[in-house]
């Protein structure tokens, strides 16, 4: 049995607006797609169509054009202390803790009080992860991520200051775009448009833990535009191509490493699928390590620059591995 047998995941939620939507009025196979990704992942139709529109899952009827829903509506559903022992076990990550103010952490180790904790955070070991990520638990760092957070949701320019990986103190006004995790390097970086390059491609990169002063500024950005158009923009031209064989639960396990990406999936045949990674120059190196690591259960075929990369850092692997062993 999974954990909350799916109850309130994406998927599951995917499926309920799915099913509301269609007890109003049939829905067609492209609609249902469409509400797949819009409310989930690019591979998130992969998983839930052909499971809906097929009939392994019995929630729809199919009259030869349209779908429509054999549930009745809806209610909304109370949280069963397994749920609540789930929250309470998120709140002792200080990730988790970024996103809440001190109010909103207080009223939600209030309501989970008498829950159990699941885990803890000692009982995981991240091998191919960087020990020296965040510090989450600074004062100042959760300051940072807050004010960050409000100017996105309200598309309020910032005034930052911050120290560059070369160690120049960079200082500037930017209009926030997305934060996004690293799970290689456990950091938070922000992606920002300078001020005065609003409509440009240029898209800046700033890891938060750089940041020495953030504030927010009177000034918003009042154009109708869409933020994602304007990283898509910072993308090279060609996307990382992949070959997945599903071995090893491989694809499962590249769409969620891969999760932070920008992407397109598509089946082959019944054990292939190929993957489209769009990423800019500041991630490339990172995308790259991250691809070497799932090994022969995916293949690169493009693009060539980024193919070339690959063959670099295997036939220097192998160098060194050649090397090691012929002194032993």
């Amino acid at each position: 049995m999974e954990l909350f047998s799916e109850i309130y995941n994406c998927y599951y939620q995917i499926v309920d607006h799915i099913l509301k939507e269609a007890e109003k009025h049939p829905l067609t196979k492209e609609q249902i797609h469409r509400i797949c990704t819009d409310m989930g992942f690019s591979e998130s139709s992969l998983y839930i169509l052909p499971k809906l529109t097929g009939g392994e899952w019995k929630l729809l009827s199919f009259d030869g054009t349209s779908f429509q829903s054999l549930t009745a509506e809806h209610a909304s559903m109370p949280f069963t202390l397994l749920q609540r022992s789930w929250i309470r076990t998120l709140i002792q990550d200080e990730r988790f803790r970024l996103f809440f103010t001190d109010e909103e952490l207080t009223a939600l180790e209030y309501y989970t009080e008498n829950a159990e904790i699941l885990w803890n955070s000692d009982d995981f070991h991240y091998y191919d992860q960087y020990k020296n990520g965040d510090d989450y638990a600074s004062l100042a760092y959760r300051q940072h991520f807050q004010t960050l957070l409000t100017a996105i949701s309200r598309r309020q320019y910032v005034h930052i200051s911050y120290q560059s990986m070369k160690g120049n103190r960079i200082t500037h006004r930017y209009l926030p775009l997305k934060l996004e995790y690293s799970v290689k390097n456990d950091q938070f970086r922000l992606l920002a448009v300078p001020e005065n390059e609003r409509h440009s491609i240029y898209v800046r990169t700033i890891n938060l833990c750089g940041i020495q002063e953030v504030r927010l500024l009177p000034r918003h950005d009042e154009e109708d535009f869409e933020f994602e158009n304007v990283i898509r923009k910072s993308y090279y031209h060609e996307p990382v191509r992949l070959l997945i064989k599903n071995r090893r639960n491989a694809l499962e396990r590249a769409m969620l490493h891969f999760a932070n990406y920008e992407k397109q999936t598509r089946k082959i045949d019944e054990d292939t699928w190929e993957c489209l990674i769009y990423y800019n120059n500041s991630t490339e190196t990172e995308l790259l390590i991250e691809v070497l690591s799932f090994g022969p259960a995916v293949r690169v075929t493009g693009p060539e620059n980024f193919l070339a990369q690959v063959k670099k850092r295997l036939w220097q692997q192998a160098t060194l591995f050649s090397a090691k062993f012929s002194h032993s």
